[in-house]
């Protein structure tokens, strides 16, 4: 399954490369470069990779978070290729610091998880995780793959806790915390 990658800013076209490129070079082709709004985007062969210089055309350049959640809840139905809960977005930001926004999408009721109650809080919603690119395939494991109750109160619950001044959240830390380094690492100092 694809996770629908948009680049929304000029700037940011000079990174997609290099993010396609990261999973790849673990032979995972995590992204597909979502390029036009055409109805026909969903038969068209999809762009999993791109050489360094290799240039590209977007039509989501300036576009909002919610204008791309819109259109990606559009096409999922049509390409089952797609991942139908995650997309990802590469912004202004993606060139200064190496982040990308991924998304989730909750379609089901969340599970209580004492003590931070349900998660995730709300169904049929977007959360939004700002990351380094090479960390994505992390994130989306820990989110598609791992047992809920083992990611959920880390991702949903423990999440500012997890997320640095700068507003990335740190995944590695957060799988060492689901794995239960953390706890560990609490208990030997004490």
């Amino acid at each position: 399954m694809g996770i629908l990658l948009f680049c929304v800013a000029e700037e940011a076209k000079s990174v997609v490369p290099e993010i396609l490129a990261t999973e790849q070079s673990q032979g995972i082709d995590l992204y597909v470069l979502a390029q036009s709004r055409s109805s026909d985007q969903a038969r068209q062969d999809p762009v999993v990779e791109l050489k360094d210089g290799e240039t590209f055309e977007s039509d989501f350049i300036g576009s909002s978070e919610v204008s791309c959640q819109s259109w990606a809840r559009e096409q999922i139905p049509v390409d089952k290729s797609l991942d139908s809960e995650l997309i990802a977005i590469v912004d202004q930001r993606s060139t200064r610091d190496k982040t990308i926004i991924v998304q989730f999408f909750n379609e089901k009721p969340g599970l209580d998880f004492p003590p931070y109650g349900t998660l995730p809080p709300e169904e049929n919603a977007w959360y939004s995780f700002r990351i380094r690119y090479n960390d994505a395939f992390t994130l989306v494991a820990a989110l598609t793959e791992t047992a809920f109750d083992v990611s959920y109160p880390v991702y949903f619950g423990r999440k500012d806790e997890f997320t640095n001044e700068e507003g990335v959240f740190e995944v590695q830390k957060a799988e060492k915390a689901a794995a239960g380094e953390d706890a560990a690492a609490a208990l030997s100092c004490s």
